[in-house]
Parts: C-alpha cells; structure tokens; sequence
C-alpha cells in the first residue's frame, strides 16, 4: 500500500507521511473506503469544461509560458509581475500551483526566490518517477475487478492497472481490452525501450490473469513522467512549503503543502488551491471565500480509542522514569 500510495518502498518514506496516507485513504471512514472512478479521462471529463466555466468568467490561461523570476517592489516587499522570460506580467497576487520537480526548476532560475530561504530549501525535497501505459489487446479478457492494486513483482515498485473497457465510456463497445497501467518509483523502468516496456507489463498482467498470456497487443501508448510525483521521504516535513510565504502576497498550493486540513493527494491538491484562492481574497479584502469542506470526524469506535489512548499517555506521565518509555 505504501508502494502505492507514497509511491516508494516503506524505508523511504516518512513515518508521518505513512500514517496520514493511510489514515486517510483505509484507516478512517471505512464505510467510504472506495473510490468513484471518472468516466474518462480527468483532462476530458474535468478540467477541460472547468477551463471553459472559467474563461467564461474572464480569466485568461497563458501557455507555453515559462517563469523565469518573480518582480520585487522594493518598497512594500510584495510582489508585482511575473517574468517569462524577456515578457513580463503585471502581478497582484501570485499562486505558485506545481509539484516539487516544478518549483526547483523556477527557483533555479530565479534571483528573485533565490533570496528566501524556505524556496531554496524545497531542493532538499526529492520527487519520483512514474510510468503510464495504456494498451489496446485482440480479444476480450474477463477482469473481475475494474481496478487492481498489485505488489510482489519488483521490490521498490508498485503498480496498479485498470479495466477501461468497464471504466470509461469510450471503450464500452471495443471488440477487445483496453487497460491502462501506472508504476510508481518506476525508476528501472524509465530507459527500457517502449517495446521492452509493453513485453514485461504483459508478463505481469498474465501473473495476474493468465488469459492475458494468450491475447495479442494491437496498440499502445508508453508515458514517462521524470520526478512527477513527491516523494515524502524522512525528514522532509522540515523543508516542505506552507501555504503563505514571505512575500505577502504569494502563496502556495500542491500535495506537497502543509497544512491542518487532513487530506491527501490530489484532494489535497485541490483543498490547498481552495486555500490559497482564499488567502489572496483575504488579502485584497474583496471577492467570495470558497467553501471548503472539513474530512469527517473519525467514527464513534475511533473517538473512543483516541480518548482511551490520552488517557493511557496521561497516567504514564504521572509514573516515575517516564522519559525512558516510548
């Protein structure tokens, strides 16, 4: 699970980091312990018409725009316009909205961030890397379950691979399987040939179910994503961001954020985008706080552990030697 859900082997990762991801994802709110797959893709499905809702509402998305610096009014300390290169964007408020492989590359470049502290420690911070295939088959294999969490086949890698046939709309009616597969910690993987790729996750798939060991692979797609993901190895937490900076007026949003709020992931993601989309209302005093939806509180039985668990530190701290106890 860890493999999976931290995307590294357990001695990599953070004590902490493992027990709010599993906290979250499998320990609270077992009744919830399932995840509602999208239809198709999230580009397609999600963000696409969310883009559109947006530029609707008069705001503007930029592409093929690299930062290259931020601009300093020396006087108030704030920030006020964004370099791209030799163009430069008038700034109010800036959110930086990338992962960790992201924000070095800018701070790299950047004189500006170069001068805080807390941006040039985000090169402490580590990222790992991931593998997506989707493959097309000949033939129709029966899959019990649409989605499969699997482990066992490389030590410091897990991976997951999924029924498109039955999760999204587009390949319900395809004469034969469509499935897509993602490796985390992929690391070994990334330098194989697309082919030696496709060969070795159809080895795995037929360890799995073997009727796919006789199904033929029509089409593929082989994706690799270099330092996509954050790594939450020890001891990070020092050297990860907050939502607010020491510029006034930029702020952060990411998986990678810390804040109180209790989720993971990319409901993180989206819950600190709420954050800072809020923190730069609060700024200027004007516009509509987001609502932001609190993680449910634990379940009776765990309230009940908690307080007998206070209970039981409390009564050692009144016991002689405590300090020599765990």
């Amino acid at each position: 699970m860890l493999l999976v859900g931290l995307f590294a082997p357990g001695e990599q990762c953070s004590a902490a980091a493992a027990l709010g991801m599993l906290y979250y994802f499998i320990l609270a709110h077992q009744p919830d312990f399932d995840v509602v797959w999208c239809r198709g893709t999230v580009g397609e499905k999600i963000f696409k018409p969310w883009v559109d809702i947006i530029e609707k509402n008069g705001c503007q998305f930029l592409t093929r725009k690299r930062v290259t610096d931020l601009l300093i009014d020396e006087t108030s300390g704030t920030v006020n316009g964004v370099a791209c290169g030799d163009e430069t964007i008038p700034a109010d408020a800036v959110v930086f909205s990338v992962g960790i492989t992201g924000m070095q590359r800018i701070v790299s470049n950047s004189p500006s961030l170069q001068t805080r502290e807390e941006f040039l420690n985000v090169s402490n911070l580590g990222a790992i890397d991931v593998l997506a295939v989707r493959m097309w088959l000949d033939r129709k294999v029966s899959i019990p379950k649409p989605s499969n969490a699997c482990f066992g086949f490389d030590d410091t890698t897990g991976w997951t691979f999924f029924d498109l046939n039955s999760l999204h709309d587009e390949y319900k009616e395809e004469e034969g399987t469509v499935l897509e597969a993602d490796f985390y910690h992929a690391n070994q993987f990334l330098p194989l040939s697309d082919a030696q790729i496709i060969n070795k996750v159809k080895g795995y798939l037929a360890k799995c179910i073997p009727e796919f060991e006789g199904a033929q692979v029509k089409d593929y797609v082989v994706v690799r994503f270099a330092k996509a993901v954050t790594h939450f190895s020890p001891g990070c937490y020092d050297y990860l961001m907050r939502g607010t900076t020491s510029f006034p007026n930029v702020f952060m949003s990411g998986d990678w954020i810390v804040n109180r709020h209790g989720s993971w992931s990319q409901e993180k993601a989206y819950v600190t985008g709420l954050e800072a989309a809020n923190r730069v209302v609060e700024y200027f005093g004007e516009g509509e706080l987001a609502r932001i939806i609190p993680v449910e509180a634990d379940e009776p039985h765990v309230q009940e552990l908690r307080r007998l668990n206070s209970l039981v530190r409390d009564l050692q701290q009144q016991l002689p030697f405590h300090n020599f106890f765990l």
